[in-house]
């Protein structure tokens, strides 16, 4: 490939060359995992154990230091290229530790010694003892700012209850990380994250997760009924509808999925422009026409990804001072861009296959139907997303429902 995306750290830089090894050994075993739906407990194992998932813990506190959202992003799309149904999960677990990190971030920045201490502990935790964190977030009827599912104070802390959707990689997470609704202290009625180990009473797996792509996910529902959780188990908390604290909470949330559609996008291009190239029977000017579009999408994707990326560590690097609704309408347009345009990208691929890449295990067949899956992730789902930027566009305060 030509103008790959590249790190712009040394740490990143070390991170996308893993990623690329990682997506070899992977690679292989995508393809049953994907024909019989179950979930590749086996790569997420190598994964694991080459520290990947503590890629964005300091390394003061034990991870590789890829503080970059930027680079994480890129070595991100690159895993997708092995993988992209586990790279989905890889990515919501990446989402909670990176929430982590820019908290830990801006206490040390403000010298808050408590909050140092409190978030770098569990970063700390995080990387010595390989805990896997999963996304517990959708809901049937989704309102993204006000969540369904509720956490009840007790004496001595929570009782959590509700059900969620497309829980991705559950089947192999230690810890739910779920949105809830509660009421504080003040009785203002506040979205929080419930953090919720899965072998504890009351959560349920449901082993139901059977979709048209992503299908080794295991991107199962979960009911919470009634899980009692301790005190220290909630964390966060904003006001229910309070759009510009969702939005700072999920700035680069949407950037994640949106890197495994470049790697979907950039392997099925590359995949069947290797097989023309080697054939020089297949010409004519609408063979080149169709490459050559991909190319130029593939560009723009890489682009605009790659921008919002780096305005968001920019970001942080400046504080976090900026409009968190600005930076999350930048990330939002490039994931709705990268979510279309990837689709456009892998369907041109399918057509210059000429046949072979519509049979069963093909690896253009299987992209054909992952990187559709993009569009239905939150957050934003792409029609949400038109939406958002819609209203910001016209100078209105956006709503999230």
């Amino acid at each position: 490939m030509i103008f790959e995306l590249t790190a712009t750290t040394e740490a990143g830089r070390r991170l996308v060359g893993l990623a690329e090894t990682l997506a070899d050994e992977i690679r292989p075993r995508a393809v049953e995992h994907d024909y019989d739906g179950s979930f590749p407990f086996e790569s997420l194992a190598r994964v694991k154990e080459s520290g990947f998932l503590a890629a964005p813990v300091p390394e003061e506190l034990g991870g590789l230091g890829v503080v970059s959202v930027h680079d994480l992003l890129v070595a991100s799309s690159r895993l997708a290229r092995g993988d992209a149904a586990l790279t989905l999960g890889v990515n919501m677990h990446f989402a909670y530790v990176v929430n982590v990190l820019h908290r830990w971030q801006t206490a040390v920045a403000e010298g808050n010694e408590r909050r140092v201490g409190a978030f770098g502990a569990t970063l700390e935790e995080i990387a010595r003892e390989g805990v896997v964190f999963a996304a517990a977030i959708s809901e049937p009827g989704q309102d993204l700012t006000r969540p369904a599912t509720t956490a009840t104070p007790t004496d001595d802390g929570w009782i959590v209850s509700g059900r969620k959707l497309f829980c991705t990689m559950s089947p192999a997470a230690d810890v739910l990380y779920a949105s809830v609704r509660y009421v504080d202290g003040r009785g203002r009625e506040t979205y929080g994250y419930a953090l919720v180990p899965t072998g504890i009473p009351g959560v349920v797996l449901h082993d139901d997760w059977d979709a048209l792509g992503m299908r080794a996910s295991g991107s199962n529902s979960v009911t919470f009924d009634d899980v009692r959780l301790p005190a220290s188990a909630l964390r966060g908390g904003f006001a229910v509808g309070d759009v510009a604290a969702y939005a700072e909470r999920n700035l680069e949330a949407g950037l994640f999925h949106a890197a495994a559609s470049i790697g979907i996008a950039e392997t099925a291009h590359d995949t069947v422009t290797s097989r023309i190239a080697g054939n020089g029977h297949l010409r004519g000017g609408r063979i080149g026409d169709l490459a050559a579009e991909n190319v130029v999408e593939l560009a723009a994707c890489r682009a605009i990804f790659s921008r919002a990326g780096s305005l968001i560590d920019r970001h942080f690097a400046a504080g976090a001072t900026g409009d968190p609704l600005v930076l999350f309408a930048e990330a939002q347009a490039a994931k709705t861009f990268v979510a279309e345009a990837a689709v456009r990208i892998v369907d041109r691929a399918l057509a210059l296959s000429g046949g072979t890449g519509y049979l069963n295990g093909s690896p253009l067949a299987r992209a054909y139907r992952d990187v559709r899956a993009t569009a239905f992730m939150h957050p934003l789902g792409t029609n949400r997303a038109y939406d958002y930027l819609g209203e910001l566009a016209l100078g209105r305060e956006p709503v999230l429902h």
